[in-house]
């Protein structure tokens, strides 16, 4: 997980999102044990407070759960990771229309730069 941050959204979230993804990708598997905050907190260089508020919020959502004396995992309800991939490309391209707005592109051109960048070739697959 990199650990270069956007300063105009608080790290806690980035790092709920990053995780998500990370869980949609299939990179932690359902009933995957979660590293722990101190290891995760290392591993993006944050206070172990803020993982700690991201995984917790994780567990909010459903996505991760706890297990008493042994850490978090993943959720195995595969209902639940079926939703965040549908959800996951719903978001990027919300994120991806928006900063193109931001940039000044008309929202009828959108569509047209994706065809252009597909077409070039400048995509990669997994």
């Amino acid at each position: 997980m990199k650990a270069d941050f956007d300063n105009n959204l608080p790290i806690y979230q980035q790092i709920v999102e990053r995780l998500k993804s990370a869980i949609a990708k299939g990179e932690l598997a359902p009933g995957e044990k979660v590293p722990a905050v101190r290891e995760l907190a290392v591993l993006c260089k944050v206070n172990p407070n803020t993982m700690q508020r991201a995984l917790a919020r994780l567990e909010e959502m459903g996505y991760v759960f706890s297990e008493r004396t042994s850490g978090r995992y993943v959720t195995r309800d595969e209902s639940v990771i079926a939703r965040l991939r549908a959800e996951l490309p719903a978001a990027l391209t919300g994120d991806y229309v928006r900063a193109m707005g931001d940039a000044g592109v008309e929202a009828s051109r959108v569509a047209a730069y994706v065809e252009e960048y597909i077409k070039e070739g400048r995509v990669s697959h997994g």
